[in-house]
């Protein structure tokens, strides 16, 4: 019997697999166009498209790496291999990304968790921003913490409820999809999740004895 996180893997990697193709054909095709030299405005349009194109490409790569089966989930890793997807997704939205944990170490599934949470984050910015990725260690815990920080920085109530496991007040629905996947992946791997709210400041907090 598959689990739910399991399921979601599974299903989100047949559609990235079967996605990346002909886009990949797609982003072939504008190269092409742009290497005929055009001007005016079918230049802009060409622009136009390859921007459009290099950001869905950021977005699979993500539910690629933290939805589907792209980051794995057995043994150790270290951050750093998230590190590239994070950026590509923070091209695409308002915030600025500050990472400075290359070196720490985390259960590989971690990963999965760290991107979904940096993907929540940008959500708490809808003004713009920066998120901030710092780790630290007390005694046998370690602590990974994602602090999102900016002008109405707000963690949405329902996403509280799917981190913890909770059903939202309108139940399930894709819009809230990341969020109770992150909840469920952290249960399972017996890490714990936090949330800190204060004047435009939300900390996202991951706690595990293999973090560090």
């Amino acid at each position: 019997m598959l689990d739910n996180s399991r399921m979601a893997a599974l299903v989100a990697s047949k559609v990235c697999h079967d996605i990346v193709s002909p886009m990949s054909m797609l982003m072939q095709g504008v190269e092409m166009l742009r290497d005929a030299a055009p001007s005016g405005r079918n230049a802009e349009a060409i622009g136009l498209i390859e921007q459009c194109m290099t950001n869905a490409f950021a977005r699979l790569d993500f539910y690629r790496q933290a939805v589907a089966d792209g980051m794995g989930t057995e043994g150790e890793a270290k951050l750093v291999e998230a590190r590239a997807t994070a950026e590509r997704l923070y091209s695409t939205v308002k915030p600025s990304l500050d990472w400075t944990v290359d070196d720490v170490a985390a259960p590989r599934v971690g990963l999965k968790i760290v991107l979904n949470l940096l993907f929540i984050a940008a959500d708490c910015l809808p003004k713009g921003g920066t998120v901030r990725v710092e780790a630290s260690r007390t005694g046998q815990t370690g602590e990974l913490r994602i602090i999102a920080t900016g002008t109405r920085a707000k963690l949405k109530a329902e996403t509280s409820a799917c981190l913890a496991g909770e059903t939202p007040p309108d139940g399930f629905q894709p819009y809230n999809l990341v969020p109770t996947l992150t909840g469920l992946l952290a249960r399972q791997a017996q890490i714990t999740l936090l949330a800190r709210e204060s004047e435009e400041r939300v900390e996202l907090v991951m706690q595990s004895p293999r973090i560090g």
